[in-house]
């Protein structure tokens, strides 16, 4: 008899620990299923995380949201791939498109472009007076035009580059890089009118007189007439041309000067320092950082002139 009563105790211990057990088991699944985390939900046009509710927006940016527009002004003879046109004339694309289009976004308003501008330096006055926020089109960050704007972050690195005629180099017994015989001797040297390369040329080569040329094929065309000694411009303009006009090669030879950067970025607004840092960031966070080989696997259209 007590071994029943033994037995029948052993036995409701048992379904006790295992409804326990069960219950346990089910009660782990129902909180399973009951997240506690908090939906954290999209935020609208302009509108600031929950964070910051109640902080006031920078006032350069915040002006941007009000307006609802980022205002982008664009050097109108910008080549390719930074700005590409159509047949027409009519902007389709290119790096410095879509960068702009995308912060733009990111702000949560439009991008309206400013295409009509003839000059970098009418490009810079626009910026400086807030008439536009950003300026793009392949522009060259040199130390004369930071002391009046801000520029990101460099996006894009090209080489600064010597054009020169093979039959003077010939003459003159010229069998290497002629950097250092332009330096230690009075010659003329052309670039681009309106351009950077005015001030690179001028600090690079002191001795030099330096001649302004609507465009690098009227450079060159001085440059086959003896007028000049040697051209120097950025290596991706100098590919455009190359790619265009192939029998260049015949007459012409190009020398890369290797330490010698035209770093390309974005100018900003004096009146936008912190639309700066939001565009430092912006460049940071998607590793923008191209050069000429890039470029080309980027744009191959661009280079194409078949």
């Amino acid at each position: 008899m007590r071994k029943l009563v033994y037995f029948f105790c052993i036995s409701i211990i048992v379904l006790l620990l295992i409804g326990c057990g069960k219950e346990d088991a089910d009660q782990t699944i129902v909180n399973t299923k009951n997240n506690t985390g908090k939906f954290a939900e999209r935020s609208r046009k302009g509108d600031t995380h929950e964070q910051f509710s109640g902080v006031e927006v920078f006032p350069d940016i915040k002006k941007i949201i009000k307006r609802g527009t980022l205002n982008i002004g664009i050097y109108e003879d910008c080549d390719p791939p930074f700005i590409i046109k159509d047949s027409e004339g009519k902007i389709t694309g290119g790096l410095d498109i879509e960068i702009t289009d995308s912060l733009a976004k990111l702000l949560g308003v439009e991008a309206v472009f400013d295409s009509n501008i003839k000059t970098r330096a009418e490009l810079l006055k626009k910026l400086n007076t807030g008439e536009i926020d950003i300026a793009v089109g392949e522009l060259s960050h040199t130390f004369d035009r930071s002391k009046y704007v801000y520029f990101s972050n460099t996006y894009v690195r090209l080489r600064q580059s010597l054009i020169l005629n093979k039959k003077e180099l010939i003459k003159l017994n010229i069998r290497d890089n002629p950097y250092k015989y332009i330096c230690e001797n009075t010659c003329n040297i052309g670039v681009h009118a309106d351009s950077s390369y005015v001030e690179f040329a001028q600090s690079l080569f002191p001795k030099a007189d330096v001649y302004e040329y609507d465009s690098l094929q009227d450079a060159l065309d001085a440059l086959n007439n003896h007028e000049i000694f040697a051209i120097l411009d950025d290596d991706n303009e100098i590919m455009l041309l190359a790619r265009k006009h192939p029998e260049i090669v015949l007459s012409f030879t190009v020398y890369e000067l290797k330490y010698q950067n035209d770093n390309i970025a974005m100018a900003i607004s004096p009146k936008s320092p912190n639309l700066c840092d939001c565009i430092n960031l912006y460049l940071e966070n998607h590793d923008f950082y191209f050069d000429v080989d890039s470029l080309m696997d980027k744009y191959p259209e661009a280079y194409n002139y078949e």
